[in-house]
């Protein structure tokens, strides 16, 4: 959640590990096939549904179609009551994965729907929100990792364990580096989170190493390492990243030294450095195999 008021940003521990305007908590997929073969969205504590939305496609958003789903930036949504004024938000879950309706009572950890790609979202995630009813229609956004407000200011005096509304508390956790993906072809921004490739011709003229990650920042390395089976060729690039946003990529394209790569198991390892520690890492295994595909 974004806690500067105005224009800025600035996370619960005054870090930069959010986005302006931001009101909640996202949890991501990896990839569209782990959403395809489903990932479960669950009450995070007892209560009675009072709202939801069902029926959007799970589409990643456009500029065009951003002004059309405007007040539907939620996507298929539930919204649960937990007493108090308090209730609980479950954004962009998937078409058609609804497990509940209006009225009904759920309790803590009941799955309720699936993670989807409904909504404004490019990727699929979870956008879940905690809010509470303080004046007639108007809601105060919490922030569960230590209950400060929305935009209500950083203070990091107050960034206190006992405050956290999760029931066991979550660390802050630094730049997330996602599994690199490996394909015959440019990666774009349409195919950015698509499944990793399990095999690939040994004869491509280039292989394509895609790296993605969460709040790393410019100037941050990002270091390619490619190994294949034994006796074949390694291969190592560095880029440096010159911009800096919430979701990052960098890409690394490698040519076979012979005309082709040698068949077998290949690991692609994507690296994270600052200032020369390693921030985080991350790999993908795949085969190349000498079949035309």
């Amino acid at each position: 959640m974004d806690h500067a008021p105005g224009p800025g940003k600035a996370d619960y521990s005054c870090k930069a590990q959010t986005q302006d305007k931001h009101n909640g908590t996202d949890i991501v997929l990896q990839n569209l096939g782990a959403m395809k073969k489903g990932v479960a969205v669950r009450a995070a504590a007892p209560g009675r549904v009072v709202a939801l939305r069902n029926g959007m496609p799970d589409i990643a958003v456009t500029r065009e179609r951003r002004k059309q789903i405007m007040k539907q930036g939620c996507g298929n949504v539930i919204i649960i009551g937990h007493g108090g004024g308090w209730q609980t938000q479950y954004c962009h879950l998937k078409k058609d994965s609804l497990l509940v309706k209006k009225g009904d009572r759920v309790s803590a950890g009941q799955a309720i729907a699936q993670v989807g790609l409904s909504g404004i979202t490019e990727y699929p995630h979870l956008h879940f929100m905690v809010k509470n009813r303080h004046i007639k229609n108007a809601f105060q956004y919490y922030d569960p990792f230590n209950g400060g407000v929305f935009e209500g200011g950083c203070k990091p005096e107050e960034n206190k364990s006992e405050k956290s509304l999760w029931r066991a508390p979550i660390s802050h956790v630094g730049p997330i580096i996602m599994p690199p993906l490996a394909a015959a072809t440019r990666i774009t921004r349409q195919t950015f989170w698509q499944a990793q490739t399990n095999e690939l011709p040994s004869n491509i003229p280039i292989l394509y190493i895609q790296a993605r990650g969460f709040h790393t920042l410019t100037g941050d390395i990002w270091r390619f390492t490619l190994n294949g089976p034994a006796g074949a060729a390694k291969f190592a690039h560095d880029v440096k990243q010159t911009r800096q946003r919430q979701l990052v990529g960098a890409n690394a394209n490698f040519r076979p030294p012979n005309g082709q790569f040698q068949g077998g198991t290949w690991t692609a390892t994507v690296t994270l450095l600052r200032n020369g520690s390693v921030m985080g890492s991350a790999q993908s295994r795949f085969e190349i195999t000498s079949d035309q595909k």
